[in-house]
């Protein structure tokens, strides 16, 4: 059942596609899209907790190229596209192309074959389906200008392919006699530890490059601020979702214990760690709606590749079941991310219909908004900076008690590397807060004195538009609250340990680290106690309507005004330039001022104010390839003298190169 609704999607997409070129009725080009995706979704809740079965898809030169979702890839796939689906209806006609449809459709149909595919050769392809759909999706998003929008896209692709270049040469190795995964483990224990080192490296900048892994997370906020929120919403879902569960495969499935050094793990945990900080240490800084988001997506990547760093240490040192939590834990994480951050991308797009710009700014978003908008984008960024009790703190909860099982490795490495990344990630989770505290109170909160405070009937799509908001951010607490029943369907979700190792993550209403004697948390619990609670202010809120006084109203301290001027409103940057100014070492911050008057300069006409901060890696790593590439371009232009006996030099040259490798090798 569930591979026939599989399939029946992948159609729909495909159709999806055929009809955005053909330029067909926008209503159809919407239909076909959302209704793909919707059975994509339903398939792969269907195909928990087992999978599906392989099926054969076609002959390809003597290899049967097949396709089969196992649990893990089901649960990011189907989580991953449940922002797809809601940002695919309520994107704005009048904001995009048809070709929008066309380039979603094409991204979720790599991103299907990626989690599916079983062999390398399709693999490839379905991976740079996904790459080039993504870019097709944000040029004709319509968002930024073309000169900008291109040269975000050749940056993000330029990255991207030196990712598919690692990716390319590590399954060379692996697979130049059998290009089937199924055999791949096998043919990994004949390399030596040195080779299998290697190996992971590649995969690691190769998965890396699209999950932001540093340096590569660079390319996210020039390319998702090229785009919409709704774009945003499917770059960090499923294409985010399958990136991750790739890098897992390669890393836990393909690659044997045997092999695999303890330092390897540290190296994986520490690029996930350090991505995670430097991420949002940067996303706080932002002013703009979609690269704030950008980089938390890039944080919440970081963080997941930080859980299987601590699935493959504990793995390597003997601890199956441990490294079943840490890997389940980032299945856990990704699946909550995907839901609260299409909640806030979705959030982003209303506040540019409404307010004319990503800005963040106190422009009173929610004085002409439904209700159902800050609902929804407050529990999605209740997730997303681990609020109790919404689905990533549940996530976060399970990462810190896999983190503190740090006293079961005998050897010091294992300790201490596992004992620096909690500190990193309570780190990460506090600036998350922050950020979170940022983008919801300033940006949607305050009070523009240039506009009148009024409710107005808002057009359809604007009320969709919250309502899936909404419906996100609710998703993202049942996600949480009903963890102690959804957990069981990730119960064949491991290559590492048995299978009943999810089942002890579970203790009746409590979630548990593998036992209940060690830490336990109950978000079911917490709703209903918190519920309960509820009523006692409710209660005093009653009593005071029947003439009980008990409170006064004061006005809010700004500064000791006694009246709020406008000009003291908080702005993005009054909000974190005190964090500017304390990592100042890595922010390298920039402020200029000038003011252009008269003559004398008695008058001043105008005042500009510019501030900024300076990336870690494009100065040092990104600036230096790039003048690399010019001075080798001008140097190697020189050949092309437009002489022919120059050129037949160069064939008689050659001529005798490939005699001579014929000859000697």
């Amino acid at each position: 059942m569930s591979l026939e609704l599989i399939s029946i999607g992948a159609v729909l997409l495909a159709a999806t596609v055929v009809a955005a070129g053909l330029k067909q009725s926008f209503f159809i080009t919407r239909s076909f899209f959302s209704l793909g995706v919707l059975f994509l979704l339903i398939g792969s809740m269907f195909a928990l907790p087992h999978g599906t079965r392989g099926v054969e898809l076609f002959p390809s030169g003597g290899l049967a190229v097949t396709f089969s979702l196992d649990a893990s890839a089901s649960w990011l796939v189907a989580w991953g596209l449940a922002p797809a689906l809601f940002a695919g209806i309520t994107i704005s006609r009048s904001r995009i192309s048809q070709g929008w449809y066309g380039g979603a459709a094409l991204t979720i149909l790599g991103a299907i074959g990626v989690a599916g595919l079983q062999d390398g050769i399709s693999f490839l392809i379905a991976w740079e389906v996904m790459s080039l759909g993504g870019a097709f999706l944000l040029l004709n998003d319509r968002r930024a200008s073309t000169a900008d929008a291109g040269q975000s896209n050749l940056f993000m692709l330029s990255l991207l392919e030196v990712g598919s270049v690692s990716l390319l040469i590590g399954m060379l190795v692996l697979g130049s006699r059998d290009p089937s995964f199924s055999v791949w483990h096998g043919l990994w224990l004949g390399l030596s530890p040195l080779e299998t080192f290697g190996i992971g490296v590649l995969f690691l900048i190769g998965f890396g490059a699209k999950l932001g892994v540093l340096p590569f997370y660079e390319w996210y906020p020039s390319a998702y601020s090229s785009g919409s929120g709704a774009t945003g919403a499917i770059l960090s879902g499923v294409v985010l979702n399958v990136a991750w569960y790739s890098l897992g495969r390669a890393l836990l499935h393909w690659m044997p214990a045997s092999k695999t050094p303890l330092l390897f793990g540290v190296l994986v945990l520490a690029a996930g760690v350090i991505s995670a900080i430097l991420s949002i240490l940067y996303g706080f800084q932002q002013g703009d709606w979609r690269k704030l988001l950008s980089f938390s997506t890039a944080e919440n990547g970081g963080l997941a590749t930080a859980a299987l760093g601590a699935a493959i240490m504990f793995r390597v040192a003997g601890l199956p079941d441990l490294s079943t939590l840490a890997w389940v834990v980032g299945l856990l994480h990704l699946g909550g991310h995907s839901l609260a951050k299409g909640s806030l991308m979705i959030t982003a797009d209303q506040i540019y219909e409404t307010g004319g710009t990503y800005e963040i700014s106190q422009h009173d978003a929610l004085s002409r908004a439904p209700w159902t908008l800050g609902v929804g984008a407050v529990m999605g960024g209740m997730s997303l900076s681990a609020m109790p009790p919404m689905a990533g703190f549940v996530s976060e909860w399970f990462l810190f008690q896999t983190l503190f099982q740090a006293f079961r490795f005998t050897s010091s490495t294992g300790r201490v590397a596992l004992a620096l990344a909690g500190a990193g990630i309570a780190l990460t989770a506090a600036l998350s807060l922050a950020t979170m505290i940022k983008v919801l109170g300033v940006g949607m909160l305050g009070k523009n004195q240039n506009r009148t405070p009024q409710r107005q009937t808002l057009p359809v799509d604007q009320k969709s538009r919250s309502l899936a908001v909404l419906s996100l951010g609710t998703l993202a607490l049942v996600y949480s609250v009903g963890m102690i029943w959804w957990i069981r369907e990730l119960t064949y979700a491991s290559w590492i340990g048995p299978s009943q190792t999810v089942n002890h993550m579970v203790d009746g209403l409590l979630l548990v680290p593998l036992s209940s004697g060690f830490a336990f948390i109950s978000p079911f619990l917490l709703v209903v106690v918190g519920g309960l609670l509820s009523l006692i202010p409710l209660a005093l809120i009653r009593l005071r309507r029947h003439g009980i006084n008990g409170y006064r109203k004061v006005p809010i301290w700004a500064q000791g005004l006694e009246k709020v001027p406008e000009s003291s409103a908080t702005t993005a940057l009054v909000f974190s330039n005190a964090l500017r100014q304390f990592y100042s070492f890595i922010y390298r911050p920039k402020t200029v001022a000038k003011s252009d008057g008269n003559e004398k300069g008695y008058f001043v006409k105008q005042v500009s104010f510019e501030y900024s901060v300076a990336p870690i890696f494009g100065p040092f790593l990104f600036s230096p390839i790039v003048r690399l590439v010019r001075w080798t371009s001008e140097k190697t232009s020189k050949m092309q003298m437009g002489s022919m006996n120059v050129y037949i030099l160069y064939i008689g040259l050659m001529l005798i190169l490939i005699l001579a490798i014929a000859i000697f090798i």
